[in-house]
């Protein structure tokens, strides 16, 4: 298995594992989502039966006060008769006077027609002036009751309730007070809004107005928890009832989306950890990739020095020319890759040059040297395209891609070359009639590492894409493969 192969083993690998993890923490956090979701209702549903037990006491109350309220009317109402009873002449008003004698928690003024005070009863205050103020206060609080003597004498009873039934009214008040305070405090956080039904009239809410703005209105939010939740229906009085509406609270939302939030802040933490590691990685294979290269060509220096000499003392001794004129061309061209290594990690000189003759020259070292069943041939829109190139680099790519294309063909096939030009560019295509590349490698065919030779370090096509894409500014790529074929092509600036 070659270094590539396993590399794609172990991404696959750890994606799986990525997606494992990922599962579990959704999963997770999803459980503990809808535990507190089932808790919350739970809360809810305990408060509005809660809610409820008010209600019914505040009712309860409620009916009582009227009820005193109109039991007391009724003991004004039985004292102004008996006072009447005490007008005419009767043989005995022993019960006509317990009636008046009896009544001593009401306090009542008896005034003329005029409302001049005559009378009190079960008061304590006698000056005009203060009698006349509890005759405007009371006159507000209850309709007076008019009595009408022989003679159509008009007199006036007013009257105020019972310390009992204001002692009654304010405790009616303070559980109506406390019903609307537990109602908008004591729902663990829970938006709620209480609506009397049916006029829709709000009674309580623990949303704030600038809340209640924001999300369109009391009208919107209340469709909007109707579609959370089931309102709770909650009977005020006999004839009016409510109806509690509510929604998620805050902190459910945010713990939904905290393992989303979590993930994303991971994956670009480890995103920018990846780039900054890749970057670093990249930096120190540069310096070996350097490093090595320009010891190879040092390395290569001295045999070729000596080759060279060799070939002249050859050359004295009547060495066939033929013979020797091919070894010279075999030690220029390990001249020229030494060359080539010599010049990675430095910066690239380009000249211009035909990009045609470059070509035919790489090709035409490598068409003597293959074999003779592969047939090169040639596509050239024009002889003289000129254009900025390193010519020892940029034919290594050339040779690069001619040697993958005659080991995909297995020495057997066509490879053609076709040069063209379009707006600034101009286009290279080398296409063979090779095996192809799979369709799931073509992505990764530039990377260090892939080969599909049992022999080999993959580097050959990384090198010709840094070659074009770093040196020569240009762009390399896999224009289309199949069982039929492939084609590369080299997009070349005219002008850099």
């Amino acid at each position: 298995m070659n270094l590539y192969s396993k590399k794609q083993r172990w991404k696959l690998v750890l994606v799986a594992l990525a997606i494992l993890i990922v599962g579990i923490i959704l999963w997770y956090s999803s459980s503990i989502a809808q535990k507190v979701q089932k808790e919350e209702r739970q809360k809810v549903k305990l408060w509005s039966e809660a809610i409820q037990k008010k209600a019914d006491l505040v009712r309860i109350t409620d009916e009582a006060f009227k009820e005193l309220a109109e039991q007391e009317r009724k003991k004004v109402e039985l004292w102004v008769s008996a006072t009447k009873e005490m007008q005419k002449d009767l043989n005995d008003y022993s019960f006509a006077l317990s009636i008046i004698q009896n009544n001593k928690s009401i306090p009542l003024i008896l005034t003329d027609k005029d409302d001049k005070p005559i009378t009190t009863t079960n008061l304590q205050v006698s000056d005009t002036d203060s009698l006349q103020l509890l005759i405007q206060k009371w006159k507000q609080e209850n309709p007076p009751i008019e009595i009408t003597f022989a003679g159509n004498n008009l007199q006036k009873i007013y009257y105020t309730n019972s310390k009992k039934y204001f002692e009654l009214h304010n405790k009616r008040n303070e559980l109506i007070t406390s019903f609307t305070k537990d109602l908008v405090e004591n729902t663990a956080m829970v938006p709620v809004v209480f609506l009397e039904e049916p006029s829709g009239d709000l009674i309580a809410t623990n949303l704030s107005e600038k809340e209640i703005k924001e999300n369109g209105g009391i009208k919107a939010v209340v469709e909007k928890m109707k579609i959370e939740n089931q309102p709770i229906k909650v009977e005020l009085s006999a004839e009016k009832t409510g109806e509690v509406y509510f929604q998620e609270s805050l902190t459910l939302k945010q713990l939904r989306f905290f393992p989303i939030v979590m993930l994303v802040a991971i994956g670009v933490f480890l995103l920018i950890a990846y780039f900054l590691f890749s970057t670093f990685r990249r930096a120190e294979q540069n310096q070996v990739w350097v490093g090595m290269a320009k010891e190879t060509a040092h390395q290569l220096g001295t045999p070729l020095s000596s080759l060279m000499a060799w070939i002249e003392l050859l050359r004295l001794q009547g060495v066939e020319e033929t013979t020797l004129t091919e070894m010279d061309k075999d030690i220029k061209r390990l001249d020229t890759v030494t060359d080539r290594f010599s010049k990675i990690g430095s910066e690239a000189k380009l000249e211009t040059v035909n990009i045609t003759d470059v070509v035919k020259q790489s090709v035409g070292y490598l068409q003597t040297r293959v074999s003779k069943k592969v047939h090169f041939t040639f596509d050239f829109e024009s002889k003289n395209l000129n254009t900025q190139l390193n010519v020892p680099l940029f034919e290594w790519v050339i040779e690069n891609l001619t040697k993958n294309a005659v080991d995909a063909m297995e020495g057997v096939g066509f490879i053609n070359y076709s040069i063209k030009e379009k707006d600034d560019w101009i286009i290279l295509d080398i296409t063979d009639t090779g095996k192809g590349i799979s369709q799931t490698k073509l992505k990764t065919v530039f990377e260090p590492g892939y080969t599909t030779k049992k022999r080999g370090w993959g580097l050959g096509l990384s090198l010709a894409k840094r070659i074009i894409e770093e040196h020569h500014k240009g762009k390399i790529s896999v224009v289309k493969s199949s069982e039929k074929g492939t084609t590369f092509r080299i997009l070349l600036k005219k002008k850099i």
